[in-house]
């Protein structure tokens, strides 16, 4: 983005906010189109549908040379159709939903000229850009595209360059399933009928611990997203659950099926597993020295008499 440039981001939540500093930073000016007030936003704020655009929302996104659609699923097919048809030619329009197969066949839609680029920050926009992963889907690519990935570069981001389909497919295996264990350890959590602290267990469920609160800290709609509308997604919790049910089987059966996935796997493994031990060498949730005794389903201090 060059100075002088304009950009209309649709959704003022974490990640436009996010994309409009770097697009700012760049010196170009930035103008938000959200259905409600946003505090800190308000000069370059337009209070619009998505959907139904008001006239100043049509002519800031004709005005625009990107167009950032950052909205959840529930509105996003509706808001695209609608932008689309106000963008101008040479314009660059960028979505930033976390499944790729339903906005790439969304390119059919768009004017011959308009560039298209999915994007997909693999972490929460408060950690930064710098060493962490960004997946990006070149829909329909050109010059601006090739200029704001040239900015993405310049804050140290790692770019993973994807087609739509095969980013949902490494996405279901490895932020997917991931978030269908957490849920599920969260569930079982939730239902514990314990006074026992969270916070006792081992270093591994300590870890699983803290993505479950990160989790259930954040935004739901993002996580029932990717759940839902992942066109792998049945496919790879059947792959969980039949992979949890081989821990089912005899003691011999179990330990076999366990050295077959190390010997396959771990050598692949060693940073991480170091980075585990960095990790574990203090402890991830520190508890005050104190006894605790825990019988028949209570936990109370125990006596120090």
């Amino acid at each position: 983005m060059t100075q002088g440039s304009q950009a209309t981001i649709i959704g003022a939540g974490r990640v436009g906010l996010k994309l409009a500093e770097l697009l700012t930073a760049s010196g170009g000016r930035v103008r938000f189109v959200d259905h409600r007030p946003v505090a800190g936003i308000d000069q370059n704020l337009i209070v619009s549908d998505a959907i139904h655009l008001t006239l100043e929302a049509e002519s800031a996104i004709a005005e625009s040379d990107i167009v950032v659609l950052s909205l959840p699923f529930t509105v996003a097919g509706a808001a695209f159709g609608s932008a689309c048809r106000r963008l101008k030619g040479g314009a660059l329009l960028i979505e930033t939903l976390s499944v790729k197969t339903r906005p790439a066949s969304w390119a059919a839609n768009l004017p011959r000229e308009v560039e298209y680029l999915g994007l997909n920050p693999l972490f929460s926009p408060e950690l930064g850009w710098a060493n962490r992963p960004v997946a990006v889907i070149a829909y329909r690519s050109g010059p601006r595209l090739e200029v704001f990935l040239q900015l993405l570069r310049r804050t140290n981001a790692s770019l993973v360059a994807l087609d739509a389909e095969a980013h949902d497919r490494l996405l279901a295996q490895r932020q997917l399933a991931a978030h269908a264990l957490l849920l599920s350890l969260a569930s079982i959590l939730r239902d514990e009928n314990t006074e026992f602290p969270l916070e006792v267990g081992p270093p591994p469920y300590h870890l699983l611990l803290a993505g479950v609160g990160r989790m259930l800290c954040g935004n739901p709609e993002t996580f029932a997203e990717i759940q839902t509308e992942n066109p792998f997604a049945a496919t790879v919790r059947l792959r969980l659950i039949a992979e949890l049910e081989r821990l089912s089987a005899g003691g011999q059966e179990v330990l076999d099926h366990l050295r077959c996935e190390w010997r396959d796997l771990a050598p692949r493994l060693k940073p991480a597993a170091k980075t585990c031990e960095r990790l574990f060498a203090c402890p991830i949730f520190p508890l005050e020295m104190s006894e605790h005794d825990y019988r028949s389903g209570e936990c109370r201090p125990a006596r120090s008499d």
